[in-house]
């Protein structure tokens, strides 16, 4: 078996296959469950527009797994070394980039389990209405690369720093910054400054491209910018982790 095969293992056991694992995934479920009983049964949000909902629904799941892709990606590197697992890691017979592969694997397993868990409660509050087909198809399109990059993002953080906790609350702070766009008003966001920080910002491009093509049923054609946006992002936070990996500031 491969070294990529074996970490992949190790990760995938550690989240998907003993109780403490399975925690997150049911406090996820509980998070979903709850959003979608309060779109359905409060009097003021059920008379949103079916496709609001939908577009609400996805950025809440893009949020929720980036956030889980942050604490993942913190304890990639400091969290092996504090445990005292991480020196026999780099002293195996496989290299960093096979490291840095078999714990993306993981975080992209976790990615995918929530991704499929999400479905149900996207067809809950959006059967019956307008682009559903397509909510599912742009979150796991533009939701995918935004969550591994917040992924890759803390696995160069937690492998500079060398500190779970340090590498996580920067992640925390990168991530409460980028996915500002849910919490404040669109008043605020055509603002000159707003409108800049969406040109740069990949959480707010995958949040344009969910209201766009949910909300607006445009095409994915005037979506490309969008896509670059995010792709550009991930390809740039896998090369910090790949750097980062190479030689851990704490070896």
């Amino acid at each position: 078996m491969s070294p990529v095969s074996l970490i992949m293992r190790k990760e995938h056991s550690a989240l998907l296959q003993n109780q403490r694992g399975l925690a997150w995934l049911l406090a996820y479920t509980g998070i979903l469950s709850a959003f979608a009983l309060l779109l359905i049964s409060n009097r003021e949000l059920s008379l949103l527009d079916n496709a609001q909902v939908v577009y609400m629904m996805a950025g809440t799941v893009t949020a929720a797994g980036a956030l889980i892709a942050v604490v993942m990606g913190a304890d990639t590197y400091a969290g092996e070394r504090e445990r005292g697992t991480l020196v026999p890691l780099l002293t195996a017979p496989i290299t960093p980039t096979q490291l840095l592969a078999g714990k993306a694997i993981g975080l992209a397993s976790a990615w995918l389990a929530m991704y499929l868990l999400a479905l149900p409660y996207l067809w809950a509050v959006g059967a019956g209405g307008q682009n559903l087909a397509q909510a599912i198809a742009y979150l796991a399109l533009f939701g995918t690369p935004v969550v591994l990059g917040f992924g890759y993002l803390t696995m160069a953080l937690s492998a500079r720093s060398g500190s779970v906790l340090s590498a996580l609350l920067t992640g925390l702070i990168v991530l409460l910054f980028a996915a500002s766009p849910l919490l404040i008003g669109p008043g605020l966001r055509h603002s000159l400054i707003g409108k800049i920080i969406d040109s740069v910002n990949p959480f707010s491009g995958a949040l344009n491209t969910y209201d766009a093509v949910i909300i607006d049923s445009e095409p994915l054609s005037a979506q490309l910018s969008r896509l670059l946006l995010v792709l550009v992002w991930l390809g740039l936070t896998y090369i910090l982790a790949r750097l980062a990996s190479k030689q851990p500031a704490f070896q």
